[in-house]
């Protein structure tokens, strides 16, 4: 293969992580302006290059629906945020599991309350990998202006409200205040966010017809 044609397939590769519909309009213009300003022999990407592609392929998957009100863009940037705190409190509950077990051993030493400590976790890790998933996406349907995110964005609220109340009467409080504390930041982000979807600018936004991404200019660092 050529240098040129190994530049391209590079080139070619971080492009890939564009939306589709961003790459369908404007992957060849681009990749002509970068092979343009290539030096000659050169098959891998400049690091200013890599860098303005890669700033613009997150700028380009969370470019705001047209005409998005600030409160809906402030409860957009709430879900990446409860994505960031779910994976903290996951880390909590990884990180303190050890003092967790020894806690309930201490009040309840028979096998079964550690095995029921143990499912327990598991579940836990399992649910909360799903939760970090599942935030991203909302944000993403947010962005894009789909209403239907809201109302799955009330229903995550409050299934997060049930397992908060069912932990507390459990008493988890005495055994992970940590976890505890951890839990309720991503509750409360989540409440703070669909609080701010539901009001009438919000309503009134995500009512209306659906939007497009508003186009994303941007330029890029030579190579």
């Amino acid at each position: 293969m050529s240098e040129q044609g190994m530049l391209e397939r590079r080139y070619r590769r971080l492009l890939a992580c564009y939306p589709r519909t961003f790459r369908r309009k404007n992957e060849e213009e681009i990749l002509a302006v970068l092979l343009a300003f290539a030096q000659d022999g050169q098959q891998r990407p400049g690091l200013a290059a890599s860098g303005d592609l890669i700033k613009g392929a997150a700028r380009a998957w969370l470019c705001p629906a047209q005409g998005q009100p600030r409160r809906a863009r402030i409860a957009t940037w709430l879900m990446c945020a409860g994505a960031a705190a779910q994976l903290a409190h996951l880390i909590t509950v990884v990180t303190t599991a050890g003092s967790v077990r020894a806690a309930v051993a201490r009040g309840h030493p028979s096998l079964a309350a550690q095995h029921a400590v143990d499912v327990g976790l598991v579940v836990y890790y399992i649910g909360a990998s799903i939760g970090i998933v599942v935030w991203l996406m909302l944000a993403w349907a947010l962005i894009r202006g789909r209403g239907r995110a809201r109302i799955a964005l009330a229903a995550f609220a409050g299934v997060m409200t049930f397992s908060m109340l069912l932990a507390l009467g459990e008493g988890s409080a005495a055994y992970a205040l940590d976890d505890v504390i951890a839990g309720a930041v991503v509750w409360l982000i989540a409440i703070a966010a669909s609080m701010l979807l539901f009001t009438m600018t919000s309503g009134g936004f995500y009512h209306a017809k659906p939007r497009t991404p508003t186009p994303w200019t941007g330029t890029f660092g030579g190579s």
